[in-house]
């Protein structure tokens, strides 16, 4: 079903006019859910200074003063991150900020094998190596067990997340957490990075208040990490997430750190970062090392300093992407082939388990499935004599939700609305399956199945300047996609997954599935595609990603 997206006309055409915007271009922001022309402007001119203030965030000012007499005091630091690009970046920015102001943190970054989050294990062993202050980055909302534990040991501990808190929650000296019920900061959905960097700029004002940062150093500088951390996350680009991934992915072309220039040393990005860049070069690399080899290999690359140095280990990052793509893909067709063979497509949910598959490829391998059957799915492996499992979810299901419905079958879970990890006894796995599909009966709310587009137009009005008005608009993703319209071409031919499309002028527009699908029989197909300016060498020109073809 077709579907062309409803707004508030009054809303766009004062928009338009306030602005001198075209009127899509306006009806567009409306459909973005804006309500005037200040929002308007805020949202296509962001700037720096219309972030939020980071002292809204809950427990800050008890976690900057933490921090600031443990750097007085001269106290052990460890940063203890996740071991995706979200951890990865945040725990990047942390010990970059802590570097500049004379302080080497101890880090630490589990391997997937380890598992989500602090563990008693590894807590016990930074007490013995001294620590006296653990920061926690993009985990720690739902270790109430390990938190407790660090404060017996006479370790303090600070939180900065944004994962669901637990009930009930834990007690750190601070959890900064924008989730949090009392929380009342503006963005509810920031990656963790994010968050960081707010912490960043509330520990900077308050050493510069207290005269301990005479020369306040340049945050913005920080912001390609933030922008790389939070894209990977796939958290809404509205709001402080747009502004910060806006001015990160600005830094990125104008002033590249050595970690992106050795992407084009190396011959493996060839134009500018842009949001392809990101979501398919940059972040699957990030990424590679949490699932395939050492996490900690994407710290040192992203913290680098020396040509030689990130030009290594991005080789090594690469390798491991390499061997994620295959080992991914391997899997992939196992679980499609069992799905069919045991009459699974039928349900619900998917659960599909097997005891030797990799666990740092199966987040993808269920995000996949999720998207190829419509359905919520968990896939799981063994490790350590207990099933470890990632899960991905679908729009009208609140995944966190759900899983938590099953806690007592579980060891642990954490995680969000479409994503969680989670680990359950052996002798649970059987039972879980059908446990599983009927919380998702209880949970799941129908949504309408329907093509989806902003606009009906002519290719008469798909001009270069309205395209370019478009690209303000970004960056796209999550929260904020790129403008879906909907063209009537006079003919369609597909090689591979390039597009030619004719309109009734006899011109020719080049176009890119953004999925693999036939061309359909109908002779009046109609596409739904997303304009783009493309640039080839030297030459500039309108590009369209093509979303669906519609025969109705």
């Amino acid at each position: 079903m077709l579907k062309v997206e409803s707004y508030e006309s009054g809303i766009a055409t004062e928009i338009e006019q306030g602005l001198k915007l075209p009127h899509l271009i306006a009806r567009i922001l409306a459909i973005r859910g804006i309500k005037t022309t200040d929002e308007a402007e805020r949202f296509l001119y962001p700037k720096v200074e219309h972030l939020s203030d980071p002292f809204l965030l809950p427990d800050i000012e008890e976690a900057v003063n933490t921090v600031i007499e443990a750097v007085r005091t001269g106290a052990k630091i460890a940063l203890f991150g996740d071991y995706d690009a979200d951890g990865i970046t945040s725990t990047a920015l942390m010990l970059n900020f802590l570097k500049k102001i004379g302080v080497s943190p101890h880090t630490y970054i589990p391997g997937r094998v380890e598992g989500y989050g602090l563990n008693i294990e590894t807590v016990k062993s930074l007490k013995e190596q001294g620590i006296e202050l653990l920061i926690c980055l993009d985990c720690g909302s739902s270790n109430v067990k390990e938190i407790e534990a660090a404060k017996e040991l006479g370790m303090d501990t600070v939180v900065i997340d944004h994962h669901e808190v637990s009930d009930p929650a834990p007690r750190p000296k601070a959890l900064v957490n924008p989730k949090r019920k009392d929380s009342v900061f503006p963005t509810r959905e920031p990656a963790a990075c994010g968050v960081t960097f707010f912490f960043l700029l509330a520990l900077r004002r308050t050493l510069h208040r207290k005269g301990l940062l005479p020369n306040p150093m340049n945050l913005k500088r920080e912001l390609d990490l933030v922008t790389v951390g939070t894209v990977a996350d796939m958290v809404p680009l509205t709001g402080d997430n747009r502004i910060l991934v806006k001015f990160g992915m600005e830094m990125m072309r104008k002033q590249p750190r050595m970690w992106l220039r050795s992407f084009f040393r190396q011959g493996i990005l060839y134009h500018e970062a842009d949001g392809y860049a990101l979501s398919f070069i940059i972040v699957p690399r990030i990424n590679a090392a949490g699932r395939v080899s050492n996490p900690v290999t994407a710290l040192q690359f992203l913290t680098s300093q020396e040509e030689e140095e990130a030009d290594r280990l991005l080789l090594e990052l690469d390798k491991a992407n390499r061997q994620r793509q295959g080992i991914e893909e391997g899997i992939v067709q196992e679980a499609l082939r069992r799905i069919e063979t045991e009459n699974l497509s039928g349900r619900c949910s998917l659960v599909l388990y097997k005891e030797d598959w990799p666990i740092g490829v199966l987040g993808i391998v269920a995000q996949k499935l999720a998207e190829n059957y419509g359905k919520p799915c968990i896939v799981f492996t063994r490790v350590n004599g207990t099933w470890k499992g990632s899960a991905r979810g679908v729009p009208g299901l609140d995944l966190h939700g759900t899983v938590s419905t099953l806690s007592p079958l579980l060891l642990k879970y954490g995680g969000h609305k479409f994503a969680c990890g989670l680990s359950l006894k052996e002798e649970n796995l059987s039972r879980f399956p059908e446990a599983f599909e009927e919380a998702v009966k209880e949970c799941l709310v129908e949504v309408e199945r329907a093509v989806k587009v902003d606009a009906i137009i002519e290719f008469d009005d798909l001009t270069r300047e309205l395209v370019e008005y478009i690209e303000l608009l970004a960056p796209f993703g999550m929260g904020n996609p790129r403008p879906g319209l909907l063209l009537t071409p006079s003919s369609v031919s597909l090689t591979n997954r390039f597009v030619k499309l004719t309109d009734q002028k006899k011109r020719t527009w080049r176009g890119y599935l953004q999925k693999r699908t036939a061309l359909p029989d109908a002779p009046d197909a109609r596409v739904v595609a997303c304009p783009a300016i493309k640039e080839e060498m030297g030459e500039k020109f309108i590009q369209l990603h093509v979303r669906e073809f519609v025969t109705e």
